[in-house]
């Protein structure tokens, strides 16, 4: 029995058809371009365990640490003989260190720094 030769064209087209769609979905898997550890490094990138900063930035905060400037809450200042805590998150400042005769006045003591204040 002959086809005739638009039922030909059309079997043809749909057999290719279907063999481009099964190629296509047969590739659908990634090669591995990633080793095992890169690849659960970009996993926690993208769940968001570690944050991206730029190497100018890294190197200015690791200049800061090795110079010991204060990048945490509180900010240590001296001025004379006394030394100030100034808290960045409240604003508020209190004495921490002066010397024991400045320590027994009384306006000093109600500038000090209290227990439960460095407790925190």
């Amino acid at each position: 029995m002959k086809l005739p030769g638009l039922a030909i064209i059309l079997f043809t087209a749909i057999v290719l058809s279907t063999a481009m769609l099964f190629a296509v979905l047969g590739c659908d898997s990634t090669p591995d371009l990633l080793t095992n550890s890169e690849q659960d490094s970009l996993n926690k990138l993208r769940s968001g365990q570690y944050t991206f900063i730029s190497n100018q930035d890294l190197s200015a905060l690791k200049h800061d640490a090795e110079i010991g400037k204060n990048l945490g809450r509180y900010q240590i200042r001296r001025e004379g003989f006394r030394t100030w805590r100034f808290d960045t998150a409240t604003g508020q400042i209190c004495l921490l260190l002066t010397s024991e005769d400045d320590w027994k006045k009384p306006e000093t003591q109600a500038q000090g720094c209290t227990l439960a204040d460095t407790a925190n």
